[in-house]
């Protein structure tokens, strides 16, 4: 299976998925997070952060105006926010490849504003907003290293479905 399906009813289980994300996270990864506005994003991403050891009392924010962040853990984590950007060519003055190519990992919101350069070698998380909380966020591996992993990803993310904070009301029905 080359992909992952997960619903999430709400905000605690999606920092819950973004965590065990981040404590999978190799060096070199790049998570490429696609999703309108208030898909939910930059909340998967402050889990992503938790999951690489960034504590707690640093907080996580959308670089939606400074375009990229540096959070520090296991591993650097740079958070790319691409929204305000209207093509790769604004990206010349930003250190937008020592954050995709350097020693961290790099989660971009707004990706395809990357347009060609988007690297091939990256995992995907596709998200649609379900309900006023809910989520559905559609993992996808890209390039054979992230391929070769992905049934590792599959066993510890599937084990989050059972957490009490991602039950849904279909899970719990199913159950009784």
């Amino acid at each position: 299976m080359n992909e992952f399906d997960f619903c999430s009813p709400g905000e605690q289980c999606s920092l819950l998925l973004g965590r065990k994300i981040g404590e999978l996270l190799e060096e070199g990864d790049i998570l490429a997070l696609w999703g309108e506005l208030a898909a939910g994003k930059t909340l998967l991403t402050r889990g992503i952060a938790r999951g690489l050891g960034v504590p707690p009392e640093e907080r996580v924010t959308s670089p939606t105006f400074t375009i990229i962040n540096e959070y520090s853990g296991r591993l650097t984590l740079f958070h790319l926010d691409l929204y305000r950007l209207s093509g790769a060519d604004e990206l010349e003055t930003l250190p937008w490849q020592e954050s995709l190519f350097g020693n961290g990992v790099a989660v971009i919101e707004w990706p395809g504003r990357l347009g060609r350069l988007l690297p091939d070698k990256r995992w995907d998380i596709e998200f649609s907003i379900t309900g006023e909380e809910s989520r559905t966020m559609l993992l996808r591996p890209h390039g054979s290293r992230n391929l070769l992993r992905m049934s590792k990803w599959l066993e510890e993310l599937g084990a989050l479905k059972s957490q009490s904070a991602c039950m849904t009301e279909e899970t719990t029905a199913s159950d009784k």
